[in-house]
């Protein structure tokens, strides 16, 4: 990383301009980065940038991983994902040209700095770990999408409060295990996620490659999201009220997260419902 005396010249510690303006998303912060990265329409790897539409589908992580990320600096998502040097071989096949710009992003990823050297530690121990998930990770995935909806289906045959109550848990219990599958490649357990009206893809972006990547920073969207209403990182002027409030609040805020995005849902799929009546007419 930047020494800390350089970091406040680097904008990934500032509030970019389009992230001030509510409602906070994941589309936005691709726009963001589009607009900041200096990728001129393509992808770019640290200096350099790549045309990849060509491998876009036959990306052996998935096509949607590169077909979101077009137009934005990807550096930091190569670098985690990509332990070996095949991937840097493999993607020299697609250099254009240089950046006109400099990268907005305090990480250097220097020979002998702190990434590098344990990238060549961790590619010893990772070379002899099998790829994807186990037989019983994707075996607990499978019941727990299972029990979500034949407990949800019982519950409404019913009108048992024990079943409701037991249908929300394995939701929620099916969340986690789905959040394992989106963050790999393309695979159909992903979808697991959108059973409690949040998007996998929404989560791909904000999570995997916001929060994973530039974790407890202003590009962190699991930080930013809910700003103002949560203050998560360091401010001199922050209240009284923004420091110990949440505190009161934030059980509330979290047990509606499903239903505000359940609503969400259901104001969309009733816009393309609309959709074909209009053009009738």
């Amino acid at each position: 990383m930047a020494p800390r005396d350089q970091v406040e010249e680097i904008s990934l510690w500032w509030n970019p301009a389009l992230r001030e303006s509510p409602p906070k998303s994941a589309e936005l912060f691709l726009e963001d980065k589009r607009r900041d990265d200096g990728a001129e329409g393509l992808w770019r790897v640290h200096d350099s940038l790549y045309d990849l539409t060509s491998f876009v589908e036959s990306h052996p992580g998935g096509s949607e991983w590169l077909r979101l990320t077009k137009g934005t600096d990807i550096t930091e998502a190569f670098e985690s994902h990509h332990v070996s040097s095949a991937a840097s071989r493999t993607l020299s096949r697609y250099f254009v040209k240089k950046a006109c710009t400099p990268r907005n992003s305090p990480y250097t990823f220097h020979e002998d700095g702190f990434y590098r050297t344990l990238q060549r530690r961790a590619q010893v121990i990772l070379a002899g770990v099998p790829h994807g998930p186990d037989f019983y990770s994707a075996l607990t995935a499978d019941l727990l999408a299972l029990g979500t909806v034949a407990v949800s289906v019982s519950a409404l045959a019913t009108n048992s409060y024990f079943l409701c109550c037991l249908a929300g848990l394995l939701m929620a219990m099916n969340v986690v295990t789905a959040h394992n599958f989106l963050h790999q490649k393309d695979n159909w357990r992903m979808y697991y996620f959108n059973l409690s009206f949040m998007s996998f893809r929404d989560w791909r972006i904000g999570h995997a490659m916001s929060h994973h990547l530039f974790p407890n920073s202003l590009l962190d969207l699991d930080i930013s999201m809910f700003a103002p209403i949560f203050q998560f990182l360091p401010d001199p002027s922050k209240t009284l009220w923004g420091r110990y409030g949440p505190w009161i609040y934030s059980p509330f805020v979290y047990s509606i997260m499903f239903h505000g995005h359940m609503f969400l849902r259901i104001r969309f799929f009733k816009f393309f419902l609309r959709i074909p009546r209009e053009l009738g007419n």
